[in-house]
């Protein structure tokens, strides 16, 4: 399946959802700290979570390969008039920044990762007992959203599966590929904390569409596709309240650099 983020930037920027509080309450409670302190945030896309990490007093550089994410996400700092992040246009396996630094964080992005390149250019930024936060989020299957969701997915020929690297296994710990696991401890990054956490949200019938269509397996459908697995599924939502309350998971794992800064 060809992946490509930047086709659906717009969707993106406007339909995806940011993380719940409870995360921050949670980073808080074991200890991770963000406010003054520099962050990069790995796979930033259109910024999402960077705002978040902003708004809550972090200094945060944002690393992104594509330029169309990079430019919704100083569209959407704008509107929210945040001006304190800076972007840079890399990717995680190689960029370069000067110093080291306290805090990475990595989210709804490592199954993209050459993961082990990933963690040696991180490492190689990380000051020692630094800390990277590695998260995902998914919609559960089981509600009649998701479920109307994958029946008109499919109708299309669309390939529904798991991304990226989350592919290569169907082994999981807390939600995560369990090989992700031994490759980090092997690394000096010691698993500090890992939980799962479930939640609800709602969406009207077009926020719904919009964030199904920025997703991994409707970036490679072409557009006259996308715009026909909208209008099927808003008449297949139509039998349907009209907000949607759909459950959704996140899972976290808090790694420590445990190595030197030579």
């Amino acid at each position: 399946m060809t992946v490509n983020f930047g086709r659906a930037a717009d969707d993106y920027a406007k339909y995806r959802d940011p993380l719940p509080n409870a995360l921050f309450d949670q980073l808080a409670e074991r200890g991770i700290e963000w406010k003054g302190k520099s962050v990069v945030d790995l796979g930033s896309g259109t910024g999402l979570f960077s705002r978040q990490l902003a708004s809550r007093g972090a200094r945060v550089t944002g690393i992104e390969p594509s330029l169309a994410l990079i430019g919704q996400a100083v569209r959407s700092d704008r509107r929210y008039g945040i001006d304190s992040i800076q972007y840079v246009n890399a990717h995680a396996e190689d960029f370069a920044l000067p110093g080291r630094y306290p805090l990475f964080t990595a989210v709804r992005a490592w199954h993209w990762f050459d993961r082990v390149r990933v963690i040696r250019n991180l490492i190689a930024h990380c000051e020692p007992g630094g800390h990277a936060v590695v998260v995902n989020s998914v919609f559960l299957p089981d509600s009649e959203a998701a479920q109307a969701t994958f029946e008109i997915v499919r109708s299309y020929r669309i390939a529904i599966g798991p991304a990226g690297s989350y592919a290569e296994t169907k082994e999981r710990r807390c939600g995560f590929p369990v090989p992700w696991f031994a490759e980090w401890e092997s690394h000096s990054l010691r698993v500090a904390g890992e939980w799962e956490h479930q939640y609800t949200l709602p969406f009207t019938h077009e926020e719904w569409c919009g964030k199904i269509r920025s997703v991994s397996w409707m970036t490679a459908a072409d557009d006259e596709t996308r715009r026909s697995v909208t209008g099927s599924l808003l008449r297949r939502l139509s039998t349907l309240d009209p907000i949607l309350h759909v459950p959704h998971k996140y899972s976290v794992v808090v790694l420590r650099y445990e190595g030197s800064a030579g």
